[in-house]
C-alpha cells in the first residue's frame, strides 16, 4: 500500500536526516531513527527514498546548494560592498562559523570513508565553489590566478571550520581571518 501523498513528508525526512547528521555520521544513523525524528513511519521513508544513500545525497545537495545560493545572492547584491576584503570576510566567516558545520564534516567523513555518491557530489560542489570564488577574486584583484585563489580560500575555509568545530582555543579564527584578508588584499 502506498504512503499517503503529502509534500511535507519528504521535507520532514530531509530535515530529520540533516539534524541527525549534525550529531553523528551517516553510518551510525538508521532509517528507523530518521523516521522517528521526522515523525513518520519507516514505510513513508521508503516511499520517498529507496536507500539511505539517496537521503544522504538529497541532504548534501540541499545543504550545498543553499550555501552556494547564499554566496551568489551576496555577490550579486548591488547594494552591498562586495570588494575583495568583504568577499573574503563573507566567505571565510560564513564557512568557518556555519551552524551546519557538523553536517558538512559528517558528509566529508562519509565521502572519505568510501561513499562514492557523496564523494562525487562533494567534489562537484567544491569545483563549483572554487570556480565561483576564484573568478570573483580574479575580478577584484588584478593578476590573480582564479583557480589557485579559489582553492586557497576553500582550503583555508575548511581548515578554519575544523578548528572552530574542535573548539581549538590556540587559534583566534576571527583574528586569523582579518590577518589573511589584510595580507591577501595587499
Amino acid at each position: 500500500m502506498a504512503a499517503p501523498h503529502n509534500d511535507n513528508i519528504k521535507e520532514k525526512i530531509l530535515e530529520a536526516a540533516s539534524q541527525l547528521l549534525a550529531e553523528k555520521s551517516f553510518n551510525e544513523i538508521s532509517l528507523a531513527q530518521i523516521a522517528a525524528r521526522a515523525g513518520v513511519t519507516k514505510g513513508s521513508v521508503y516511499y520517498y527514498y529507496k536507500t539511505k544513500d539517496d537521503i544522504l545525497c538529497d541532504v548534501a545537495d540541499g545543504y550545498l546548494m543553499g550555501m552556494y545560493d547564499e554566496l551568489v545572492a551576496w555577490m550579486e547584491n548591488k547594494e552591498k560592498d562586495t570588494s575583495l576584503p568583504r568577499l573574503l570576510r563573507y566567505v571565510l566567516s560564513r564557512g568557518a562559523y556555519d551552524p551546519a558545520g557538523g553536517l558538512r564534516l559528517h558528509l566529508t567523513v562519509d565521502a572519505v570513508d568510501g561513499n562514492e555518491k557523496i564523494k562525487t557530489r562533494l567534489l562537484e560542489r567544491y569545483r563549483t565553489f572554487r570556480i565561483t570564488i576564484g573568478n570573483a577574486i580574479a575580478e577584484r584583484r588584478t593578476g590573480a590566478d582564479a583557480d589557485y585563489c579559489g582553492w586557497l580560500v576553500l582550503t583555508i575555509l575548511d581548515g578554519l571550520m575544523l578548528q572552530v568545530l574542535m573548539g581549538n582555543d590556540e587559534i583566534d579564527s576571527h583574528e586569523f581571518i582579518e590577518k589573511f584578508i589584510r595580507d591577501f588584499s595587499a
